[in-house]
Order: C-alpha cells, then structure tokens, then sequence
C-alpha cells in the first residue's frame, strides 16, 4: 500500500425531493391505525434525514450497474475488470466466481475486489472502497448524513408537516383482497443539505474518478432515492452551493489561496459533465502533471 494525498474536492448543496421520500426505519411500537412503515428519523431532533450509508450506496449500486454493462469498453482502461465477466455469482451460488457482481450481501450480490491491487484498478471498488477477503482498499469517497436544510427546519418549527402518511392497497392476486398499509414518506419538495468529499490520491486518476462520481449522480437523478421507487417515490435533484478542490498545503496552512472555487452554481450534474474540463482547469494546473 501506497497511498498518498493532494488534497480534496468538497461539494455541498441541497438534494430535493421532488416526489415523495422513503428512507425505512423500524417501528418500535406498534399502533392500531399507526404508520406501518415509518422514515429514519434523527433521534435527537426527530426528523427526517437522509443517511450518508443509503446515500452513498445508492451511488454505488447505479455505478456498478454501469460497469457491468461496459466490461469490453473499459478493460483496457480499467485493468482489474478483465478478472471479470458480466452478471452475477448468484447461480453459482458461491463467491467471486469470475463474475462481476461477486460479493453476497444478504440477499443481493454486489462488486466488490477481493485485494488492494485489483481494487485500485477498478472504477467502482477505487472510489466507493472494497472490503476485501485479503486486504481492504479504503474509500476515497465520504458521504455524510444529509440533515434538513435551515428552511425546511424553520418551516416544521412553524407547524409545518415535513413527513406525510401515504395509504398503499396491496391487491392479493388470487383471492382479490385488499391489504392496506400506511408508509410514511417525507413530503415533496423538502430539501436536505449534502457533503461529499473526494480524496485526491493520484494524480493521474482523479479527473476519472471525479467524472466517474458526477455519472453516478447523474444516473441517481433519472432513477430514485430509498423505497418504492417504481410506484413513484423518491426522485431527487442536486442543487449545488460550494464545488471547490483544496490542497494538501490548505490543511497544514489555512491559507485560502490553496483553494480553488469550481463554478458549478446554477449548473446541472451533466452540464457539470458537459463543461468539466473548462471547470476543472484551475485544478488541473494546480495539481499539475502526474
């Protein structure tokens, strides 16, 4: 292991619900007429959040959906991938097989690099992380938990209802009866404050890893977030505030001048895409060559 660090780029903004939001958590109690299937909610506050786990897994999942299907395009380009085949263990029945979708996790198979090597080598396992049966590769990727937003608390400390009960009615396909539920969603329109933070350790694959991280953004903004995706739950958008890279010399001096300021306000995920060469050239001088 090697690893070395240049710096991060720190993005912050806001992700909107733009349908209603299921994150489930268990009940602790169950109620006659109650909410059957609740939100997380923070135990100190007793709202609503998004928790960077769900958050970044989601990422990752879409990510990995993408990898899958370009396994001949990016062999060359991403030389651990060439250790694999497309699909999954799961008929197999048994673990990295020599397919892609290698690693059991309850009942689903996920990617996951069974060492450091390959996993540095890989688009999925060197940004997310890769817990290996050898050695781990450590993610390059922090998500934190996503809070509300300053507005939206102020608007719940004002009686305002930020979660909403949603009747479902499960249809039995053979008996034709009717099962109602109740699933609690946070309601459409809130706003969640977000952070995610790259560390920058080679020179040579950052711009990779950064255009690797905003697809998957991308690809999260046209699929959804949480529960019940298919019956409409759970669409988001980002709304960027801060994109800025910070150098390694930033953290032993605070000097602002080891800051550079990406100007993505006001900028969509693919114009982000569209234009990252021209955003991210102050970067790319910065860091210089690998």
């Amino acid at each position: 292991m090697n690893r070395k660090f240049y710096g991060k780029v720190v993005i912050k903004g806001k992700l909107k619900a733009l349908t209603g939001l299921h994150i489930g958590s268990q009940r602790d109690v169950s109620e006659i007429g109650g909410i059957d299937n609740p939100v997380i909610k923070d135990p100190h506050t007793g709202l609503p959040y998004i928790p960077g786990s769900s958050f970044k897994g989601k990422l990752r999942s879409l990510f990995e959906v993408v990898t899958n299907s370009k396994l001949e395009e990016w062999r060359d380009k991403y030389p651990a991938l060439k250790n694999y085949s497309a699909g999954s263990c799961r008929p197999e029945g048994k673990e990295n097989c020599g397919k892609f979708f290698n690693r059991k996790i309850n009942n689903g198979w996920i990617h996951v690099c069974p060492d450091y090597s390959l996993a540095l080598n890989c688009p999925v396992c060197r940004l997310f992380g890769a817990s290996g049966k050898e050695s781990n590769f450590p993610s390059r990727l922090i998500v934190r938990d996503a809070f509300l937003t300053e507005e939206w608390e102020n608007k719940w400390r004002a009686g305002e209802s930020v979660t909403e009960a949603k009747i479902e009615v499960g249809i039995d396909r053979i008996t034709s009866q009717a099962n109602p539920r109740t699933n609690e969603r946070v309601v459409a329109g809130t706003e969640f404050e977000f952070e995610i933070l790259y560390n920058v350790e080679s020179k040579e694959q950052w711009e990779d890893d950064i255009k690797n991280l905003l697809t998957a953004m991308a690809l999260l903004e046209d699929s959804y977030l949480g529960g019940s995706g298919s019956r409409g739950y759970g669409k988001v958008r980002f709304i960027f505030d801060t994109f800025e890279f910070r150098s390694a010399g930033y953290y032993r001096t605070g000097d602002d001048n080891e800051r550079i300021q990406i100007r993505t306000k006001d900028k969509s995920v693919t114009n982000i895409l569209k234009g990252f060469e021209e955003l991210f050239s102050g970067v790319k001088g910065k860091l210089g060559a690998g």
